[in-house]
């Protein structure tokens, strides 16, 4: 991370100077985390860097005017975040601004953009009129996140490093999503699409399957798989396919499935089975060593 919700990691100059509660409320000081990203590069690793964009409450607290607001012109707080709006140009800036710094002195190869979207669950809040986006310029929300993706490559491959995005598994779908990701709209801009399909997000019997979606995780990434191939012909040139994929059991939910070597290496095989064969990357938000020694077999098979 370089920046996550109310979750900064280094004191960056940008931060300093577009967002001061970002930059007070770092958690590693500016040398010691240049140190270990230099670690890693030096020991081979091509190293990306995740930023938190359209979610950011810091951000929100030291410029209220870049927010999403109610219907009273203060910023709104949902799921428990405050969202700068992706029609701001402002917002735009600092995180571009940000990206680069953490390429040109840092050394990061890439960049990646989660959040790259409007809040979810904002359809009654729109229905009743009590979320005001401030779209100034009159875009559609895919219009304005494709914008986005648009000026952080053309600023961020000017230092040859490359542009990543975070989506959501719907974004594959024959529409534009609520929150305004398609994927056709961003693959067609960005180096690499990353999509979230973890099986335990899926509606239980999603796509018509008799099983529980996260009980047969091939079945599933192999279907939505299907679904990327067909959006990335949509376009001449498409970006790289490098998925998420579940690397947590799903205890929270029933039937509960342990996400064990052979779980996980079905999840892969349903993506390479259908030629997305560009990487994948595993999600535990609590980076559970253990858990990853535990499923090492399903990153050391060849499929």
């Amino acid at each position: 991370d370089i920046k996550d919700n109310t979750s900064p990691a280094y004191p960056a100059k940008a931060m300093e100077k577009y967002s001061p509660t970002n930059y007070k409320k770092a958690i590693n000081t500016y040398d010691n985390y240049k140190n270990y990203i230099k670690k890693l590069k030096d020991n081979g690793f091509y190293v990306i860097g995740r930023i938190t964009v359209f979610k950011d409450s810091y951000f929100v607290k030291d410029h209220p005017e870049t927010a999403i607001k109610d219907n009273n012109g203060k910023a709104l707080k949902h799921n428990s975040s405050y969202w700068p709006s992706a029609y701001n140009r402002y917002v735009w800036e600092f995180n571009i601004e940000l990206a680069k710094e953490s390429v040109r002195d840092i050394g990061f190869d890439e960049i990646q953009f989660d959040y790259v979207r409007f809040p979810d669950q904002t359809r009654y809040l729109e229905i009743n009129k009590k979320i005001n986006y401030s779209n100034t310029y009159g875009e559609t929300k895919a219009q304005a996140l494709q914008a986005f993706a648009m000026y952080a490559c053309d600023e961020i491959h000017q230092l040859h490093a490359y542009v990543s995005i975070d989506v959501f598994g719907e974004s594959v779908h024959d529409y534009v999503t609520a929150y305004g990701q398609y994927w056709p709209a961003l693959t067609n801009v960005v180096d690499v699409m990353s999509g979230m399909p973890y099986p335990d997000h899926f509606d239980a019997h999603q796509y018509g399957f008799k099983e529980v979606t996260w009980t047969v995780p091939y079945k599933l990434l192999k279907h939505w798989g299907s679904l990327v191939v067909n959006k990335q012909k949509l376009v001449p040139t498409p970006a790289k396919v490098r998925t998420w994929i579940q690397a947590y059991d799903t205890n929270w939910k029933t039937p509960k499935v342990t996400y064990d070597a052979n779980k996980v290496s079905e999840e892969i095989k349903g993506l390479y089975d259908n030629g997305l064969t560009a990487g994948y990357m595993t999600w535990n938000s609590g980076s559970n060593i253990s858990k990853y020694r535990s499923i090492g077999a399903a990153f050391r098979k060849e499929y």
